[in-house]
Order: structure tokens, then sequence, then C-alpha cells
């Protein structure tokens, strides 16, 4: 396997992750957030993107649109992410700030918080005594998909 295919097959398996996520979804989960008053919420989200991107791979041809980022965020964040996105899903007229439905993006949401809370499949929560509680030790060990 060439070093560049390694890249990738590396850069893939970090994307896939349930903690890491595309600032697309950031982006628009934030806006989202803002638009239904939950601003603090909103911003909480948005901090993600304060972190440096996941290193990708030399001739990964996307620009910053396609960046991904580790998120770090608590369980009980996500947790009151997750449901407001759930509850803003519910009404089928609701939009993302780009103007798309939310499709995907409350499956999103869910898969960072099984990861977080060890019901993901995959997640390294999975092999400790209990769930995870989202401190710092949860909230690095997980990736959510961009459109």
């Amino acid at each position: 396997m060439s070093e560049a295919s390694t890249d990738w097959v590396r850069y893939r398996a970090l994307c896939d992750r349930g903690d890491v996520l595309s600032r697309w979804l950031v982006e628009q989960t934030a806006g989202l957030l803002d638009g239904l008053g939950a601003a603090t919420l909103g911003d909480a989200v948005r901090a993600v993107l304060r972190g440096a991107p996941l290193p990708r791979p030399a001739d990964h041809r996307g620009g910053v649109e396609a960046e991904f980022f580790e998120a770090r965020l608590p369980l009980p964040t996500v947790r009151s992410v997750t449901a407001a996105v759930r509850e803003a899903a519910a009404d089928p007229d609701r939009r993302l700030p780009n103007g798309r439905g939310l499709g995907g993006v409350v499956e999103a949401w869910q898969e960072y918080q099984d990861w977080l809370d060890g019901t993901h499949p995959r997640s390294p929560s999975r092999d400790r005594a209990g769930p995870s509680t989202g401190g710092p030790d949860a909230a690095s060990a997980g990736s959510t998909r961009a459109p």
C-alpha cells in the first residue's frame, strides 16, 4: 500500500469516529440552535471550530468547507444539542440555515452522544466499567460526517 493510500485509510478512520464532526455540521447546527433561541448552546457547538482541523492527506482537494474536527464537548452539552435538534426535526417545515432539511443532522448528534456515553458499538467508552460521564476522557474519545 502506498504512503498516500495509507494516509487516506487513516484519515477516513479518524473522520468516521463518533466524536469527529464536519465543519458543515458544526456551522449548520450552531446556526439552527441560534434560530431556535438557544444561542448559548450554539456558541458551545461553535467552540469545536476553535480546535485545529484534522490533518488531511497531502492530495486532499477540499477547502475549509471539507474540514473535520475532533469535538471535545461534554456529554451533557451533547445531550442538549441532540434533544434540541431532534425537537426541531419534528417540525417538517424547519430548515437548516442553508435551507436544507434536517435529514442526517439528528443522526449525527445521536451518534456523537452514543460515542460519549458508551452505547455506540465502536465507542472507546464501551471498554470501561460503565457509561462515560462526558468528562475530558470521554470527550477526547470520538466523528460525524458532512452530507
